[in-house]
């Protein structure tokens, strides 16, 4: 944890700051992230970051001063959009790990998050031994072999059973959109 010590004229300077461009910090925000709270942190966020380049800063009501707060809420949006957006790319499970695919397989499918709950739910449905596989390789990222050692079974299981929780989750996946169809 890093703790930074501000004189009271950098605190002053922050609170001036928020109060004249917390509406606009707020407007870049929510243009990104269409929700209310994320904004919201977008903004508190902004506001921390600035701390650690408050140097940078010149006259509050100068031009500069303005897109450079834009600019550092901006990214702090993009990244707060990007840790919540959930995709899930069907195809490029064990894309890397020598599974066979279908020429029919889906390709990149977006993920809000009401329907990664389904998904997830979803998986719960599965045997066990298919839920493991797919959580270790989707939520953790980890590789057939170190999904075998985990598991404690060996690498050709543990590709079999990914290849067929895949195929479970894609044909899941397949009735969805059709659903919506």
């Amino acid at each position: 944890m890093i703790f930074l010590i501000l004189n009271s004229e950098d605190v002053m300077l922050l609170e001036v700051i928020y109060n004249k461009y917390s509406k606009f910090m707020y407007k870049v925000a929510y243009s990104i992230l269409h929700n209310k709270y994320d904004a919201e942190d977008a903004v508190q966020q902004t506001l921390i970051k600035l701390t650690s380049c408050i140097e940078k800063i010149g006259a509050v009501e100068d031009k500069k001063t303005r897109n450079f707060i834009g600019i550092i809420c901006r990214n702090i949006a993009v990244n707060i959009y990007n840790k919540s957006k959930k995709c899930v790319d069907v195809d490029d499970i064990g894309k890397y790990d020598n599974i066979p695919d279908d020429e029919n397989d889906l390709s990149l499918i977006i993920i809000s998050r009401e329907n990664m709950d389904k998904i997830e739910k979803f998986i719960y449905s599965l045997d066990e031994k298919y839920q493991n596989v797919l959580f270790l390789k989707l939520q953790y990222g980890y590789s057939i072999g170190e999904i075998a050692d985990i598991l404690d079974i060996s690498y050709t299981l543990a590709q079999k059973r990914l290849e067929r929780g895949r195929n479970k989750l894609k044909e899941f996946l397949k009735k969805e959109m059709n659903r919506y169809e």
